[in-house]
C-alpha cells in the first residue's frame, strides 16, 4: 500500500473493512477468463489487482453477463466495471474511464481464410457474429449505413465472445468482429492454433480500453488513475503486459476519458 495514493480515496473507502465490488464478464481472454481452478484471471485482473493493492483497497469480483454490467453500475450494485470496455465519447456521457490499454478490432475467420476476407468492406453481404452491445456491434451497424448499404451485413449478436466465435467454427457465420487482443489470443489458443486466424492486417477502429466508473465518482477515478500511473512509472505495468503478451498496446500515461491528467 502507498499512503499517498490511499489518501486520494474517498473517506468512506479508507476504512480497513471496506470492500468495493467490481463487475466483470469472465469469458474474454486474455483480459479476463476462468482458469481450471475456477478462479477469474487475466491481464485486466492482474492490472486491477496491482492498482488496488497500491491503494490498499480490497475488492470482490461479481461475474455477470456482459449486457448486465452497465445496468449494475448505474444501480450502484458494482462500483467499477473491469471488462475490457472501450472508452468512447458516447460512453463518457454518463461514465468516466481510467484508460489502461490501446486496442483495435479483429476480423476472425476460419484458418486459411476461405472467403478471402481482409477488410471491413469485405464483410458486406456476409453473416458476421459479434458480442452484443459492444463497439464492434456498433461498427457493423455503421458499416450497414455506409459501405454496405447495397449488400448489408447480417449481424448475429451473442451474449459471449465464445458463442460468437463458435458460429464461425460451425460455419453459421462467415466471420466474427472482436477486439484485436482477444482475437489474436483465440487464434493462437483454440485447438492447436489452426482453427481460426485474424483476417485483417490493417488497424481497425483503434480505441483505448479502461476501467469504467459512474460519472461523478471523481475521487475514486483520480485514485485509480494515480495508482495506475505509479505502476506504469515503476515498470510493474510493463511486466504485467509482457506476462500476457500484450506489450504492443501499452500506454505511457494513464489517462481519464482518453485525456491526459490535468
Amino acid at each position: 500500500m502507498n499512503p499517498d495514493l490511499r489518501a486520494l480515496l474517498p473517506g468512506e473507502l479508507r476504512a480497513e473493512s471496506t470492500r468495493i465490488t467490481v463487475g466483470t464478464e469472465s469469458g474474454y481472454p486474455p483480459f479476463e477468463y476462468t482458469n481450471e481452478a475456477g478462479r477469474i484471471v487475466g491481464f485486466e485482473i492482474d492490472l486491477f489487482d496491482a492498482a488496488s493493492d497500491r491503494l490498499g483497497l480490497k475488492y470482490t469480483f461479481s461475474d455477470m453477463p456482459w449486457d448486465s454490467l452497465i445496468d449494475e453500475l448505474y444501480a450502484s450494485n458494482v462500483d467499477v466495471v473491469a471488462a475490457a470496455m472501450s472508452d468512447t465519447a458516447e460512453r463518457q456521457v454518463d461514465s468516466d474511464f481510467v484508460d489502461y490499454y490501446n486496442d483495435s478490432d479483429a476480423i476472425m475467420v476460419p484458418a486459411g481464410n476461405p472467403e478471402g476476407i481482409k477488410t471491413l468492406k469485405d464483410l458486406c453481404g456476409r453473416k458476421v457474429a459479434v458480442l452484443v452491445e459492444t463497439t464492434q456491434a456498433d461498427a457493423l451497424t455503421a458499416l450497414n449505413s455506409d459501405q454496405c448499404q447495397a449488400k448489408p451485413v447480417t449481424v448475429l449478436t451473442f451474449e459471449t465472445d465464445a458463442e460468437a466465435l463458435a458460429q464461425v467454427q460451425a460455419g453459421k457465420a462467415d466471420a466474427e468482429l472482436t477486439q484485436w487482443s482477444t482475437g489474436a489470443y483465440n487464434a493462437k489458443q483454440v485447438g492447436s492454433g489452426d482453427v481460426f486466424e485474424v483476417a485483417n492486417t490493417e488497424i481497425i477502429n483503434p480505441t483505448p480500453l479502461g476501467f469504467r466508473f459512474l460519472k461523478g465518482d471523481v475521487e475514486l477515478v483520480r485514485a485509480y488513475q494515480a495508482s495506475l500511473q505509479s505502476i506504469i512509472d515503476d515498470g510493474t505495468y510493463a511486466e504485467i503486459l509482457e506476462k500476457h503478451d500484450l506489450s504492443a498496446g501499452a500506454l505511457e500515461t494513464a489517462t481519464v476519458n482518453n485525456q491526459p491528467p490535468q
